[in-house]
């Protein structure tokens, strides 16, 4: 089974003293079959909020890790799905989505995906579940 992981799941793995830690650690460990896939934009906002609360060696850390895993795959957002996120955000007007979420949900009607490994509360929002 694949999850799309989204930066709130990940910063709540990868930083103990997130509120979420214990219950993201605990998710993956007992799901130990689980495949997550992440975009750039995901990426890029992850190894950013590393940085601003950790430290330079943390977020390259985090994004060599996610970057050479095999249980992250990371997709690079091109035109067409950068133009899909824009119409998602255009459906979606009345919440308050970032460019990030709305690829998110992009790249998760295109997979075929309908959960989300996450704690933001817009996927539910938006018509997707949430786990843990």
């Amino acid at each position: 089974m694949k999850l799309l992981a989204d930066t709130s799941g990940l910063l709540a793995l990868m930083m103990r003293n997130d509120q979420y830690h214990r219950e993201a650690a605990g998710f993956l460990k007992h799901n130990p079959g689980m495949r997550f896939i992440l975009t750039d934009l995901i990426l890029a906002e992850v190894i950013t909020l590393v940085r601003t609360r950790s430290d330079a060696p943390s977020a390259i850390a985090v994004a060599n890790s996610l970057l050479h895993s095999t249980r992250f795959e990371v997709i690079f957002v091109d035109a067409g799905l950068m133009s899909g996120a824009l119409q998602q955000m255009a459906r979606c007007s009345d919440k308050r989505l970032s460019l990030t979420d709305c690829a998110s949900f992009e790249t998760m009607h295109r997979l075929g995906l309908s959960s989300a490994f996450s704690f933001d509360r817009h996927f539910r929002e938006c018509g997707f579940d949430m786990a843990p």
